[in-house]
């Protein structure tokens, strides 16, 4: 496993106070069980190419370059779908770790898993794998209004509602390394800080269309699918 610092490039007319504030790590939650979707969704071919494999590269495609990847229920074959599926040089951008706890912690302790990869630092994206279909250029704008942000909390948002991503400035650290299942995860973070909350408008769907089953890929293609190779 490597861990490592890396920098989202931001304009140079930018004040050094803001450029030290520009690290990032992407943590993308691909540990799930899957339990409505028959096999393991994470791959399922979409355009030919595995649902993990283009939510990954959207992330590439946006820039940045620390993507902890946390793996669970066939960590194996995930694993190898993403090494065959990005290119060598992107490739190394990807942190791989496991959740041991994948079956019965839920998605609180894939965060604190991919969290021991995030350095204190670096500020943290958060991502489901199974929400695909967002765009590049929506990921940009997030991040870039994070940066400029004094607020702790940026969430992604389209119509008033908040989607995906959700990103944390460093000094999140502790509340993020903190949350559980039975304390209602992330959500316990997103009421208690829901003052201090950026909610910044994509314009874009994708950021809120998420696959839990068979119908709901069915429903995203038809609207996204030309934009996966559909």
């Amino acid at each position: 496993m490597r861990t490592g610092s890396r920098r989202y490039s931001i304009s140079s007319s930018k004040e050094e106070e803001r450029m030290n504030r520009s690290k990032f790590a992407v943590i993308i939650l691909a540990g799930g069980l899957s339990t409505r979707f028959p096999g393991n969704k994470m791959l399922h071919l979409v355009g030919g190419k595995p649902l993990i494999v283009h939510t990954v590269e959207k992330f590439i495609s946006a820039g940045m370059d620390k993507i902890v990847v946390v793996l669970g229920k066939d960590a194996p074959r995930v694993f190898e779908a993403l090494a065959s599926g990005i290119s060598g040089e992107e490739l190394s951008k990807l942190f791989f770790t496991f959740n041991l706890n994948y079956a019965a912690g839920g998605m609180s302790s894939s965060i604190k898993t991919g969290m021991k990869i995030v350095l204190p630092d670096e500020n943290v994206v958060i991502h489901p794998a199974d929400v695909p279909f967002l765009k590049p250029s929506s990921i940009e704008k997030v991040v870039q209004s994070h940066v400029s942000s004094d607020l702790p909390i940026t969430v992604a948002c389209y119509n008033g509602r908040h989607a995906h991503p959700i990103l944390f400035k460093p000094e999140m650290r502790e509340e993020l390394m903190g949350i559980t299942e039975e304390g209602r995860g992330l959500k316990s973070i997103v009421g208690k800080y829901r003052d201090k909350i950026l909610c910044v408008e994509t314009g874009d769907p994708g950021t809120l269309r998420d696959i839990d089953t068979p119908e709901d890929l069915e429903s995203a293609l038809k609207s996204f699918g030309s934009e996966m190779g559909q």
